[in-house]
């Protein structure tokens, strides 16, 4: 088997102890670069996934009846509800170790597509097994990528 060209701990290009190393981030100040673009919408999945989730339970608990000022605000509730704990685990996530932060993104998937299956009618227990076994499924997936790149 042939060896790999990059020799891990030393570098083709010459270092120049003259050249003060920068913490800044590079670009043209404008706002363009994409350290600044990357704080700027890290806020927009979190809201996207909330208002879809609110938009699907408010549908849910009306039941095919009419719109009330009840399902609106309990769609509203449980935008903000799912908005916040993803904009939570989404920060947060990074200082965590791959297992616990896997764990985390499935039960918080579980519980939701648990609670959304109650909603539609269905029992407790059908609720719970549902809601468990997409949570380990997606759990598993979740470890695996956050395992091999990392």
């Amino acid at each position: 088997m042939a060896g790999h060209a990059a020799i891990p701990g030393r570098s083709r290009r010459p270092v120049r102890p003259s050249e003060p190393e920068s913490t800044e981030p590079t670009g043209s100040g404008d706002g363009s670069d994409s350290g600044s673009d990357v704080r700027r919408h890290r806020g927009i999945v979190p809201v996207i996934l909330g208002v879809v989730y609110g938009i699907y339970a408010s549908f849910l608990a009306r039941d095919a009846g009419p719109i009330t000022g009840w399902n609106v605000g309990f769609g509203v509730l449980c935008a903000v509800v799912v908005a916040a704990l993803c904009f939570l685990l989404g920060r947060t996530g990074g200082a965590l170790i791959p297992l616990v932060r896997a764990a985390a993104y499935g039960a918080l998937f579980g519980v939701a597509l648990g609670f959304l299956h109650s909603l539609a009618g269905n029992s407790i227990l059908d609720s719970v097994i549902v809601g468990g076994a997409a949570g380990a499924g997606l759990g598993a997936a979740a470890f695996y990528v956050f395992y091999t790149r990392e």
